[in-house]
């Protein structure tokens, strides 16, 4: 199934049955998926621009971590499970030089 159109000045709102999965290479501490719903309930329904410039990692607090994506169905990196019905990347992963 292809990714529906997708523009960063949506709303939350606009994704709720989706799950924000993101990454952290400063610390590798793994990927992490933040249900849609739960963040408009905790944050608000704030646009995903904005929410891409607040995230932070839990375990090392970087300020940018990479990458991220926006995944319908179940996450990217479910081991053993199904695969996500689609997956955007809102984020692309950090380069390294």
């Amino acid at each position: 199934m292809h990714p529906p159109l997708f523009r960063k000045q949506q709303r939350l709102s606009d994704w709720p049955e989706c799950v924000i999965e993101l990454h952290c290479l400063h610390c590798r501490g793994g990927s992490v998926g933040y249900p849609v719903r739960l963040l408009i309930k905790r944050q608000g329904d704030m646009t995903f621009e904005n929410l891409l410039r607040r995230l932070r990692c839990k375990r090392c607090g970087a300020a940018k971590p990479a990458p991220i994506y926006l995944v319908a169905g179940h996450r990217r990196t479910a081991r053993g499970g199904p695969d996500p019905d689609w997956a955007i990347e809102l984020a692309p992963p950090a380069t390294t030089e």
